[in-house]
């Protein structure tokens, strides 16, 4: 699901790790964490800049939503996409590409 990806690109975890413990995917192991009240910031991938980490927590929330056990109470695609226009878009795309190719961004600032 949508909500799945959302959760990879801020967390940094595969939808299926050993750490998560024995038939727990990414999206109970992210309830998880919450039911055990562990800071949001926790689950955030370290390798997003400190400067990035309240809209990834707004990405989470998001996730979160969209991975709703009951498929009535999930966003609409019309919801979600405004709710990720409402997290600053530009923000949002620097979250991807420093996962994707911060290394690639470095190396070219380098060559200019």
């Amino acid at each position: 699901s949508f909500g799945v990806v959302l959760m990879e690109l801020v967390t940094g975890k595969r939808p299926i790790e050993p750490e998560f413990g024995d038939n727990k995917d990414i999206v109970s192991w992210v309830s998880s964490k919450l039911k055990n009240k562990e800071s949001v910031l926790s689950m955030i991938d370290s390798s997003i800049d400190e400067s990035l980490k309240e809209e990834a927590i707004k990405v989470l929330k998001i996730a979160i939503l969209c991975t709703a056990m009951l498929p009535e109470l999930r966003p609409t695609m019309r919801s979600v996409v405004h709710m990720l226009e409402d997290a600053d878009p530009c923000k949002l795309v620097s979250i991807i590409v420093t996962k994707d190719g911060a290394k690639k961004m470095e190396e070219s600032k380098g060559a200019i």
